[in-house]
């Protein structure tokens, strides 16, 4: 058969694709950063899930050997689709839950995958011919059943975008992570690109056009080379919470310098003055999900500013000033009324849950929120 131009493109397209997709899975299964030495996949287990199923685009093949086959795009667009979305459950659940325990029974949710993309892949190849199933057009049957496996994968995926934003917020509250601590700030810029990739997928699978499946094989070949990049980078900051500890003087903290402040003294009490005021008068930590980025635009500056006024004030980090001011708010109100709940109290002063408050109490050294009762 004679190919036109046109699908002579579609299939170099299709074929880097899938050459990108083989070598980044080669990458992160094999590829270990000196930075991180034997205990890489040890702290990053999503490497090797994503590698296998990088590994996995090879199935591509059947619309690369047979370019302008109807059958064989539509099997190839249900693949990217069922697969991609198993990939994007995968790899947020194993990157930011991998304490989660993983046993054998959590895999049953690739079987519906494998049971609608094995006839079309033997249908993709002229193994079996299906015209009609029940009346009704083999397209259709394959457009209904990968569109109710993918509507279970999106859910999921929805649901895990919420998780990692909850996750994001405990982290804050909980430990004390800086803002651009490397699995807080990728967590915040990757939260809701999961879904994002599934809604273009799922467009894609349902306009069931080769060049729209063109345009797709490029986006995702880029992106997954800029992503092993990015995942794989040895000199990123590595997840280092900050010490729990009560605000101490500047000068007591290890590593302190003149050559660090950018503020003169004069900026600074301003600056200062004004957080405090907004601290203990306005009771500013009381709102929940407090971030840095209501403080600049409070107190109209930067956040590099307002990061060295924190800091120079004593506070081991934003979230460490939040929740002292929390725990003392907490105090005055158990004291000044005994009678309430202690989750209502825990609303009242900006945190998530009780239990938020009673790690924040302990981190800081202080009795239960209770025994303040008497």
């Amino acid at each position: 058969m004679t190919l036109s131009i046109q699908h002579i493109i579609f299939a170099v397209v299709n074929l880097t694709f899938i050459v990108v997709h083989l070598y980044g899975g080669l990458v992160k299964l094999f590829y270990k950063p000196k930075a991180y030495g034997e205990d890489f996949h040890s702290l990053f287990p999503a490497q090797r899930a994503v590698g296998t199923i990088y590994l996995l685009q090879v199935l591509e093949l059947p619309y690369l050997l047979h370019i302008g086959n109807p059958d064989a795009l539509l099997y190839a667009n249900a693949f990217a689709l069922l697969i991609y979305s198993l990939l994007m459950i995968v790899m947020c659940e194993f990157y930011f839950f991998p304490q989660r325990h993983h046993p054998f029974k959590d895999y049953w949710v690739v079987l519906p995958t494998v049971v609608l993309l094995v006839p079309m892949f033997l249908q993709a190849i002229g193994f079996v011919s299906f015209d009609t199933i029940a009346g009704w057009s083999y397209r259709f049957w394959c457009f209904l059943l990968v569109g109710v496996v993918f509507l279970w994968y999106f859910w999921r995926n929805v649901r895990m975008a919420l998780r990692i934003g909850t996750e994001v917020r405990r982290v804050n509250e909980d430990i004390y992570a800086d803002t651009d601590d490397f699995p807080v700030l990728f967590a915040q810029y990757v939260q809701w690109l999961p879904t994002m990739i599934c809604v273009l997928l799922a467009i894609n699978f349902y306009i069931d056009s080769p060049m729209v499946k063109c345009v797709r094989d490029v986006i995702l070949a880029v992106a997954s080379v800029f992503f092993c990049i990015f995942t794989l980078n040895p000199h990123r900051k590595l997840f280092t919470p900050v010490a729990k500890t009560s605000a101490q003087p500047l000068s007591s903290r290890e590593g302190s310098s003149s050559s660090l402040l950018r503020l003169s003294t004069e900026r600074y009490d301003e600056l200062s003055q004004r957080l405090n005021h907004i601290l203990t008068e306005e009771h500013i930590f009381t709102e929940q999900h407090i971030t840095i980025d209501l403080l600049v635009s409070r107190l109209g500056t930067n956040s590099k500013y307002i990061t060295e006024v924190i800091k120079r004030s004593g506070y081991g980090s934003f979230y460490d000033m939040v929740n002292q001011h929390r725990v003392r708010y907490a105090i005055s109100l158990i004291c000044q009324h005994p009678e309430r709940r202690l989750g209502d109290i825990a609303d009242d002063c900006g945190f998530a849950s009780q239990a938020s408050m009673n790690r924040a109490f302990a981190a800081q050294g202080k009795p239960a929120p209770s025994s303040f009762r008497s």
